[in-house]
């Protein structure tokens, strides 16, 4: 069975052959294991990706014992979506209003002086922000990169009632593009970069604190000015303008689908969906459910997108957000 290995792998691959330390080249082992199909035909290279990020995580292990503590955040639930921007700019608050964290908040920088996690809800699933320490040119902390590198998407976090948020927001882009982290719309498909070694990351302009901008002039002179292919979404912490809307966004940046699985004889599990790439089939989401599904699979019946509901559909068949599938071995 061919392997089909999909743009994000290749690109994943790229970005492997390119890293230069052992916790850049886990970062991207593991991408590549999250987004590789998962069927028969890539059995051997799950195996040697699994293999291989197991030595690289004793490797790591044995350089941080020597470095101290090791700031990278386990990506947990549906996607890892980083926090980055300037001091000040509302990143924590971003946090607080979507998870249940309790970051520290204050008026002065560099509050965050460590990366903290946080689950937030959309619908059925989680989605796992990750608040990290304000970049500058001032200072930055090295680890801030590899969790950014290591992230499904990011939030770019400029404050709008900043005395500069174009400047800002240009410094955060040329920060990140020193450090070989390219920003790109969600919608973005295609990872091909100009540099090798380059990591393009799928991202978002948040602009925060829309409260302070009573009339609306300060951001209208900011979409005027600002030279960004990121689309702009403006929020507020403090009266909860778009934070709301803003868990939908972070879910379709994942490009992600929820699926939900279905034992034959009986109702289906819908309150525990596996998310599965956009554009992913039944043979991917056997091979997610259990390998066992992805060797022998029988019959795939699907409800949902369906002509009608139980139809028996192929091993190539495109499912969509919401499916529900029985598989039968």
């Amino acid at each position: 069975m061919p392997a089909n290995l999909t743009p994000d792998y290749i690109n994943a691959e790229k970005e492997y052959k390119a890293a230069k330390t052992p916790e850049e080249k886990l970062v991207c082992l593991q991408r590549m294991l999250s987004v590789i199909p998962k069927h028969k035909g890539t059995d051997k290279l799950q195996a040697d990706l699994k293999k291989r990020i197991s030595q690289l995580k004793v490797t790591c292990e044995q350089r941080t014992r020597k470095k101290g503590p090791s700031y990278r955040i386990r990506p947990e639930g549906a996607g890892q979506i980083a926090l980055v921007g300037p001091p000040n700019s509302g990143k924590s608050s971003i946090l607080k209003a979507l998870t249940h964290a309790e970051p520290e908040i204050a008026d002065y920088p560099f509050t965050t002086r460590e990366p903290i996690p946080g689950m937030a809800h959309y619908k059925d699933i989680q989605i796992q922000l990750v608040d990290l320490p304000p970049i500058s040119k001032e200072h930055c902390e090295t680890f801030v990169f590899d969790n950014i590198k290591g992230a499904d998407g990011l939030l770019l976090v400029i404050d709008l009632s900043a005395a500069d948020p174009v400047e800002d927001y240009e410094q955060v882009v040329e920060i990140l593009e020193s450090r070989r982290i390219v920003p790109v719309p969600p919608e973005t498909l295609d990872f091909a970069v100009e540099r090798p070694g380059d990591v393009a990351i799928r991202s978002i302009l948040l602009l925060t604190k829309c409260d302070l901008d009573v009339d609306g002039e300060l951001l209208t002179l900011i979409q005027e000015m600002i030279d960004t292919p990121l689309p702009l979404v403006v929020i507020s912490a403090e009266t909860k303008t778009g934070i709301e809307e803003l868990p939908a966004k972070l879910f379709e940046m994942l490009h992600i689908i929820r699926v939900y699985s279905k034992q034959p004889g009986k109702s289906p599990d819908m309150e525990a969906p596996f998310t599965i790439p956009i554009g992913a089939n039944v043979m991917d989401f056997a091979g997610v459910v259990h390998k066992d599904f992805a060797e022998h699979l029988k019959s795939a019946r699907l409800w949902g997108s369906s002509k009608f509901d139980g139809q028996i559909v192929q091993r190539d068949h495109i499912l969509q957000d919401g499916d529900i599938l029985e598989l039968s071995i």
